[in-house]
């Protein structure tokens, strides 16, 4: 055979062996793997400025740190209240108005933070202006953490996974978010309305209503009890932080201070109908360390910050109710 034609014919057969299988009558090709998604670069965002001495004016002594810990958005419990513990920051508010959010519509938590997936998250506010008219804030943020020592120094979640404490980010993604919003930490750190922060979250009015009222204040009780069979986020006001009752650490209640309102209770007792409220605070704790000691508190550490008070101590405690939605 011609060298040529030769050549050709050894061409010719291996063209065929690099032709693609085609599958056998009845026989299913094999899916094809789709490539991974490229891992995005970590993405640092300026941080905003934490809160300032109001008597110095300094600048908290807190570093701003990495996640190195692992931690990650929702912890394996998912969203709860009892997720959001407060801290060196005086955003009770905050803190408050993100567990009553929390244990009324986690939905709306989550709906409002969109990770990236380059170590950076975008949160959603609401605002609503005087005529309900509703606008979309968006803020961005990373979740680089003003820390004291090894732990978060603002709000923070109680969240444990394999030993490791402060696991799950979301309450302290929205705190910086909300700060970056107003501008810093200390513009957010000096006290603020929970029900602004519930219609950030949620798009929904809030109403703040007194505790007083003729008698035991049944309209109150009425829209709590409703609001709470309805699953909609509450939070609960103290009066003066001087008044002499909340000095009393058997009250275990603190003036000038935020609670979230996790619902409301109707209990029989005898042939009587008790009213209750379940309340927490956002500290994680009912009461400071020293004063659960004094009154011999054994489960201040363990409760959460969740506790019960009968309606009419509850209406010589707490001046103002807000409800959302």
């Amino acid at each position: 055979m011609p060298a040529i034609a030769q050549k050709k014919k050894k061409d010719k057969k291996k063209n065929q062996n690099q032709r693609p299988q085609q599958p056998q009558p009845g026989q299913q090709q094999a899916p094809q793997r789709p490539k991974p998604e490229a891992k995005k670069p970590p993405r640092d965002i300026v941080d905003p400025g934490v809160v300032k001495d109001q008597t110095t004016k300094a600048d908290d002594p807190y570093a701003y740190k990495k996640n190195e810990r692992g931690a990650q958005l929702y912890g394996p419990d998912g969203i709860k209240a009892g997720d959001v513990r407060q801290g060196a920051i005086a955003d009770c508010y905050l803190a408050a108005a993100m567990g009553s959010v929390a244990g009324a519509k986690p939905d709306a938590i989550r709906q409002s933070i969109k990770d990236n997936k380059d170590g950076t998250y975008t949160v959603r506010f609401f605002e609503l202006d005087w005529q309900g008219q509703k606008t979309t804030h968006l803020e961005t943020v990373d979740a680089d953490l003003a820390h004291n020592g090894d732990a978060p120094a603002y709000a923070r979640s109680t969240e444990v996974v394999d030993g490791k404490q402060w696991m799950e980010l979301w309450p302290s993604i929205i705190e910086k978010a909300y700060a970056a919003w107003k501008g810093s930490y200390d513009a957010i750190g000096h006290g603020g309305v929970a029900g602004d922060v519930m219609t950030a979250l949620t798009g929904e009015t809030s109403r703040q209503q007194s505790t007083q009222g003729v008698g035991d204040n049944d309209p109150l009780w009425t829209k709590m009890k409703a609001a709470s069979d309805q699953k909609k986020p509450m939070t609960a006001g103290s009066g003066d932080k001087d008044d002499p009752k909340y000095k009393d650490p058997k009250a275990g209640v603190y003036g000038w201070h935020a609670y979230t309102v996790l619902g409301v209770e109707e209990v029989k007792d005898g042939d009587k109908t008790k009213r209750q409220v379940v309340l927490r605070n956002p500290w994680g704790k009912r009461r400071r360390d020293s004063d659960a000691a004094a009154v011999g508190d054994t489960e201040n550490s363990t409760a959460g910050g969740v506790f019960k008070l009968d309606w009419a101590e509850f209406r010589n405690l707490y001046d103002n109710v807000t409800i959302n939605g």
